[in-house]
Order: C-alpha cells, then structure tokens, then sequence
C-alpha cells in the first residue's frame, strides 16, 4: 500500500507485477527487478547468488542504496517473523487492503502463510 501511495506523490505508476513474478519490468520502481532479486536472494539462503546478486546491486545502485535495501529486507522480516512468532493478528483496517495484495503478488503460497491465521470471509477457516 505504501509503495503504491509514494507512487502517486511521484506521479509514477507502480505494479506489484514484478513481485508476484508476472512481469520482468521494473514495476516503476528504479532497480525493482534487481531489487527483487536482491530479496529473494537474502531471504532465500540460495548459497552464493546472495553475494553475486549484492555485487551486481552495488555496481548498478552504489553501496549506500544497498545498505538500505538490505536493511529494509532484514526489517521487513523481522517484523513478519515476531508477528507470526507471537500469533499478531493483523489490525482490522488492513484486513481488506492486505487480502487484496497478498492476491497480487501471490503471497498466499509463501511457506510462512501456514502460521498465518486466515482472514478472508469467502474461506472457511
């Protein structure tokens, strides 16, 4: 939701395409095919393509715009592992937006959905 907000206040148009694997554009966002990968690598312990996907970002991004990549990767993840560690329901108002895009980008098939308590009306939980 964020991503698509920021994009509007920069009159650019973002889609979330690319994270769900149905688009090998950048999504409007500079570098998100090489920062999708720079995510998939970290988070998916896929021996050296994380150091080989890191090189390539700092050679295309510089080594700044990598440390906040990376960074925001690690927080991103720490906050899913505590609240799905802790059982965290998602808060009310982010139901609906938060069905909506995990649908986008085809986060219902992540393994970490299993702990993930079921908030959809149609389901049956």
């Amino acid at each position: 939701m964020l991503l698509g907000q920021s994009g509007k206040v920069a009159q650019q148009e973002i889609s979330l395409d690319l994270v769900a694997g149905r688009s090998d554009i950048d999504g409007g966002v500079e570098h998100g095919g090489l920062l999708v990968r720079l995510c998939d690598a970290v988070t998916l312990n896929q021996g050296n393509t994380a150091a080989e996907v890191r090189a390539e970002a700092i050679e295309a991004m510089g080594i700044n715009s990598v440390v906040d990549a990376v960074a925001v990767i690690a927080l991103f993840q720490m906050m899913n592992r505590v609240a799905n560690a802790t059982g965290t329901p998602l808060d009310e108002f982010m139901v609906a937006p938060g069905n909506a895009i995990s649908t986008q980008i085809g986060s219902d098939d992540f393994n970490s959905r299993a702990d993930t308590p079921d908030t959809r009306t149609d389901q049956a939980s």
